[in-house]
C-alpha cells in the first residue's frame, strides 16, 4: 500500500509539473475516514424516535455506538393534511473518524433520511401520490415533483489522473428545466480516495476531477413529473449525483463504502449559489453511493442539529 502511495503521489508531481512551496495556494481539503450506515428509522407524531432498525453490519463496537445514539435523536413532526402522523424513512448515518491519543474519535459526519434501493424509491413514488400534503411541521408543504434520470452518459476518466492511479469522486448539484435538461452544474464537493501526500497538490487533483465531472453533466437529461413543472422553485429541481472515478469498477458498481472504512481526502461542502442556506439539503460526498441520485425534499427533518458532528 505504502508503494502504491508513493507512485500516486510521483505522478501527481509528475502530472501538475513542480511547484514552490511558496507558491502552493492554501489547502482546501481534509484527511477524514469515513464509514456508512443504513437503516430504517420511524418517528412518532410528536418527533421521537419509536423504532429503527440497522441494515449495515457493523463491528460490534461501533454498532453499539450508534445503536445507543440514535434513540435520543429528536426530529420535527410530520404533517399530513395538516396532522402529525408517525412517519417512517429509510436512514443513512455517515460516521467520520480521526485518530486520537487513546485511539479514534468517532462522530456522526451527517443523517440523510431518503429512500436508497429500488424498492425503497418505489414506495416513497406511491406514498407522494397518495399524500401530495405532507410537510415538515412550521414549513409549507412542497409540491409532489418525481425526478428520474434519463440519459447520463458518464465521463471519461482524465488520462494522467487514471494512470496515476488517482481515484475520487465528485457530488454533482444540477438545477434542472422543468423540461429535465441540465440549467447550472455546480460540483458541491469532491473527495480523493485512499491516498496522501500534500494538500495542495491533492486539491488540484480534486479540481481536475470536478471540471471534468461538470462539462459532461451539462448535457444530460432527466424526467421531470409534476402537476405544474413550470411553478417549481430551484430546491425542487436540484438533483445531486455523485460521479465516480473508480478503477476496476463500472459506473453501477457502487463504491462499497456502506459498513467499511475508507479514507478520503476531501474538500469543503458548498452550497450551491441558486439555494439558501435553508434549502440546500445537507448532503455531501461521502453520504451517496455512486449509482445513487438523490432529488427533492425530505419530509424528515432533525429539530436538534448538534448531533452532527458530535462524538459517540
Amino acid at each position: 500500500m505504502a508503494t502504491r502511495k508513493m507512485a500516486v503521489l510521483l505522478a501527481l508531481a509528475l502530472a501538475f509539473g513542480s511547484t514552490q512551496a511558496g507558491n502552493e495556494p492554501a489547502a482546501q481539503g481534509e484527511s477524514v475516514l469515513t464509514l456508512r450506515v443504513d437503516g430504517e428509522l420511524t418517528i412518532g407524531p410528536e418527533g421521537g424516535v419509536v423504532d429503527y432498525r440497522l441494515i449495515t453490519k457493523l463491528d460490534p463496537q461501533v454498532e453499539a455506538l450508534v445503536k445507543r445514539a440514535v434513540p435520543k435523536w429528536r426530529f420535527k413532526p410530520v404533517l399530513v393534511d395538516g396532522k402529525p402522523v408517525m412517519a417512517a424513512s429509510p436512514m443513512r448515518i455517515t460516521l467520520a473518524a480521526e485518530e486520537v491519543a487513546e485511539g479514534y474519535r468517532v462522530t456522526v459526519d451527517n443523517v440523510v433520511f431518503r429512500p436508497n434501493t429500488r424498492a425503497e424509491h418505489e414506495a416513497e413514488r406511491a406514498s407522494r401520490k397518495a399524500h401530495p400534503r405532507i410537510n415538515v411541521a412550521g414549513e409549507d408543504p412542497d409540491p409532489p415533483v418525481l425526478i428520474s434520470s434519463k440519459a447520463m452518459t458518464p465521463p471519461k476518466y482524465p488520462s494522467g489522473l487514471q494512470r496515476s492511479g488517482v481515484e475520487g469522486i465528485v457530488l454533482l448539484n444540477l438545477r434542472l428545466n422543468p423540461d429535465g435538461t441540465v440549467a447550472e452544474v455546480f460540483a458541491a464537493q469532491s473527495s480523493l480516495l485512499n491516498v496522501k501526500g500534500g494538500a495542495a497538490l491533492l486539491d488540484r487533483a480534486r479540481a481536475m476531477l470536478e471540471r471534468n465531472a461538470g462539462d459532461v453533466a451539462k448535457r444530460w437529461k432527466f424526467t421531470v413529473e409534476a402537476e405544474d413543472p413550470g411553478k417549481l422553485l430551484p430546491k425542487h429541481l436540484t438533483v445531486r449525483v455523485p460521479v465516480a472515478y473508480t478503477l476496476g469498477l463500472s459506473p453501477g458498481d457502487g463504491d462499497g463504502l456502506a459498513g467499511r472504512w475508507r479514507h478520503e481526502f476531501r474538500g469543503p461542502n458548498l452550497t450551491a449559489p441558486w439555494l439558501s442556506g435553508g434549502e440546500a439539503a445537507k448532503v455531501g460526498v461521502s453520504d451517496l453511493d455512486t449509482n445513487e441520485m438523490l432529488a427533492g425534499v425530505s419530509p424528515f427533518e432533525l429539530s436538534d442539529k448538534s448531533i452532527i458532528g458530535k462524538a459517540l
